[in-house]
């Protein structure tokens, strides 16, 4: 779809090229104007036709183009005031300087196409009305005869009215270089970039202008320096258009920018700062964010594999526990109790029935029943050491309590109110106590230990202490294997071991509790 501002830059163009030619046509026929002045005029004019409307190719929703090409236009109106038609010279007159008021608003508007401040706004505003308020001074006292509208016709006004033009001029060039070093000066690198063509000329071409001006006419540098300025000001609208074409995106246009990265969308990035007026702003800029996002999108991967990992971790644990008690319920029920049959038969078969057994044979009988209750105990302990029956029956604290009053040491048991929790958590917090007693049994020489049980939050502790010679770490005892299972439940289990005693503590979140 066609923008609206498409038609008005339309319209410029073909305007501006027809007052081109009638410009050319008169500055040239006047003959008080050298070949290369009015070359360079006439170039100038067209040059900013030219860039403005490449500025509207590109972007046709800044308004930038419009201004830029409406400068030609400016320019080319002033030089209506060299025709002989008394209706076409009265139209002139008051836009003998219509250039400087439209070229101050597009440099206070460039790249973005608009003011932005207050202070810009009035000096824009000031610059037409005094621009056009004396140039209809001058048509209204010109003594012209091609004047149709002279009211107070006075041969000294022309020479007042070209003075105060000048004047104008001068001020409204000099305010705005003033906001132009300012808006560089306080502007981030992208912005000074932009600006940068842009300022150098315009300081250039008020050095020379001024300069010139200040030497007056018969100064022999006064010629060679407005000829200088007439050629910097020939250069304006090229530093307009390379401005336009390194700023890919103007805040005008494009606050949502669509990050892709191998034609698959990423993700939108909303903005409204100057770092989006410059190319290899916005190139550093998406390819910065790809990283970041790829990085994220990477990350996120991670942590979804290292959940599935958690979770297959946990149900390995599960599995394993479900394991023990069905080999812990095997051995209960099968081996252990044909074991106890056989201890009653062998018993039962010891007894006199009439006749005494040989004292061989009683002896073997004895002997073989012993043997068996010493397998009965050991086949005992290794299912409890497997899962207790107890620790699914009553609990973490009852099996805890139990493993306490069986261990050849002081164990002194202190229990905040745990109730029953999920299978997996209440059978690794019972492991690593056992464990750590078993190790400070084994390894501390030391008659005693304590053990803290509690639910803190969403989390049970479990901590074991004792007072031995330390030198404990959990790479090298059973503590491994069980630091791992804690870690598959989402816990952690910390060893802290020195010359004053060693104290293991698990930290594990309640996966699920029971009532």
């Amino acid at each position: 779809m066609q923008h609206p501002r498409t038609s008005v830059m339309t319209g410029l163009l073909a305007a501006g090229c027809a007052l081109g030619v009638v410009a050319l046509t008169l500055k040239a026929g006047e003959g008080s104007h050298s070949g290369l002045d009015t070359a360079l005029s006439t170039t100038t004019g067209f040059l900013f036709l030219l860039a403005g409307a490449v500025a509207h190719v590109r972007r046709p929703a800044n308004p930038i183009g419009v201004l830029i090409a409406l400068a030609g236009v400016a320019l080319f109106l002033e030089d209506l005031q060299f025709t002989t038609d008394p209706v076409l010279y009265t139209i002139a007159v008051p836009l003998r300087a219509a250039s400087s008021p439209v070229i101050a608003h597009l440099v206070l508007a460039f790249p973005h196409g608009r003011l932005r401040s207050r202070w810009e706004r009035l000096l824009v505003a000031a610059a037409y009305a005094v621009v056009l308020g004396i140039g209809v001074v001058g048509l209204l006292t010109a003594d012209d005869p091609r004047d149709l509208l002279a009211v107070a016709a006075d041969s000294q006004a022309a020479p007042v009215v070209g003075r105060a033009l000048g004047l104008a001029a001068t001020v409204i060039s000099a305010g705005v270089v003033v906001v132009l070093l300012y808006r560089w000066l306080t502007g981030r690198l992208p912005q000074r970039r932009l600006l940068s063509p842009v300022v150098v000329i315009a300081l250039a071409g008020a050095l020379t202008s001024g300069a010139g001006t200040a030497l007056g006419e018969g100064h022999p540098l006064s010629g060679p320096l407005l000829m200088a300025y007439r050629i910097l000001f020939c250069l304006w609208p090229l530093a307009f258009l390379a401005g336009v074409m390194r700023a890919r995106v103007g805040n005008a246009e494009m606050i949502r920018l669509l990050l892709e990265r191998d034609g698959t969308g990423l993700a939108a990035l909303v903005q409204d700062d100057e770092v989006w007026k410059d190319s290899r702003s916005i190139d550093a800029l998406n390819a910065a964010a790809g990283l970041v996002l790829d990085n994220q999108r990477l990350t996120d991967e991670l942590e979804q594999r290292l959940a599935e990992v958690r979770a297959s971790r946990a149900r390995l644990v599960a599995a394993g526990d479900e394991e023990r008690r069905r080999l812990e319920r095997d051995l209960h029920d099968g081996a252990q109790q044909r074991l106890v049959s056989v201890v009653l038969l062998l018993r039962m078969a010891a007894r006199p029935s009439g006749a005494e057994l040989p004292p061989e044979l009683r002896a073997l009988l004895t002997s073989a029943v012993d043997e068996l209750q010493t397998a009965i105990t050991e086949l005992r302990e290794l299912a409890r050491g497997i899962r207790p029956a107890i620790l699914t029956e009553a609990g973490l604290v009852a099996a805890v309590r139990s493993l306490a009053d069986r261990m050849p040491m002081e164990v002194a048991l202190t229990v905040g109110t745990v109730p029953r929790l999920d299978a997996a958590v209440e059978a690794t917090a019972y492991f690593v106590t056992s464990e750590a007693l078993t190790n400070a049994l084994k390894h501390a020489r030391t008659d005693r230990a304590d053990v803290r049980i509690e639910v803190a939050g969403a989390e049970l502790r479990v901590a074991v202490t004792d007072a031995g010679v330390g030198g404990a770490d959990v790479e090298g005892s059973g503590l491994a294997g069980l630091r791992d299972r804690v870690q598959a439940l989402g816990g952690e289990l910390a060893v802290a071991s020195g010359a004053g005693g060693t104290t293991v503590t698990a930290v594990i979140p309640l996966a699920a509790e029971k009532p």
